[in-house]
């Protein structure tokens, strides 16, 4: 391990730990995508211990989002938690049968899923964003408005 691994390690961990929920569910999303990814790239190298491991990881990313949802809440909490056990499904079926095409779709949805967050947090940061303050005139209070 580089002497650079413990300060990326320590940077990702501050990240993590100053985040806002919208980014770390983003967050979440990209580790797992990133874990499936290598899985898929692991499993067509024959490599099924790296597989397992990186597939389990997935799971577990998976299974964070599952438990970070408000059942309480209606519908929605609902429906996300039925997508989320279908990933999670789907990460299984791929980890049992190292066959990609359940890591495919998984990885699409996932992707789209993040993606789809990504951009509700984005338009949430705007529309609640403070509005930058009207600038200074720089004529001060003197200035006329000589049109009408």
């Amino acid at each position: 391990m580089s002497a650079i691994a413990p300060k990326l390690d320590a940077y990702t961990r501050v990240d993590v730990e100053t985040a806002s929920q919208g980014k770390l569910i983003v967050m979440l999303f990209n580790g797992a995508i990133k874990r499936a990814e290598e899985a898929r790239r692991q499993m067509e190298k024959g490599k099924t211990e790296s597989v397992h491991k990186n597939l389990i990881r997935a799971q577990e990313i998976i299974a964070e989002l599952r438990g970070a949802l408000n059942m309480n809440t209606g519908e929605i909490a609902q429906n996300l938690d039925r997508l989320y056990e279908y990933f999670q499904h789907l990460l299984v079926s791929a980890n049992i049968r190292k066959d990609v095409r359940p890591l495919d779709e998984c990885i699409t949805m996932m992707t789209a899923m993040r993606d789809t967050w990504q951009e509700v947090f984005e338009k949430l940061a705007r529309e609640t964003a403070p509005h930058a303050p009207t600038p200074p005139n720089p004529h001060g209070a003197a200035m006329l408005n000589l049109q009408g």
